[in-house]
């Protein structure tokens, strides 16, 4: 089953010394840019749920947005981390189990960050 998990991840050439930062290389990158447009349709639903008007807002003020939902609500965030750590290996898990906290940081700014680079495809 594992093995099948990876094959369907897109192929990313990047590496690192250091393990957080190769196991975000490594597994973070290629399971979000493979969940891509299901965090985009998640973020819309859950604005259009919230009645919050993402459509009509500038750069600045969407940013903001998409930031303070990601970060400050507890409920959306756990969502967006169950996309992510549900295409682990039981291996990927383990190395998460002993970094979580570190490694939820770093999934979700880079959430984040997807969402804000694709304002115009929302």
């Amino acid at each position: 089953m594992d093995s099948k998990k990876i094959s369907i991840r897109p192929t990313l050439n990047l590496s690192s010394s250091i393990p957080i930062e190769d196991f975000q290389n490594r597994t973070l990158r290629p399971i979000l840019k493979l969940q891509n447009e299901l965090i985009l349709q998640l973020f819309m639903f859950f604005c259009a749920k919230q009645k919050i008007d993402i459509l009509n807002q500038k750069k600045e003020k969407f940013n903001n947005t998409v930031n303070t939902i990601t970060r400050k609500n507890s409920a959306f965030r756990n969502q967006l981390l169950g996309l992510i750590i549900g295409q682990f290996t039981v291996e990927e898990f383990e190395f998460y189990k002993l970094n979580n906290s570190e490694l939820n940081k770093r999934i979700i700014t880079m959430i984040g960050q997807r969402i804000e680079d694709n304002q115009s495809e929302i």
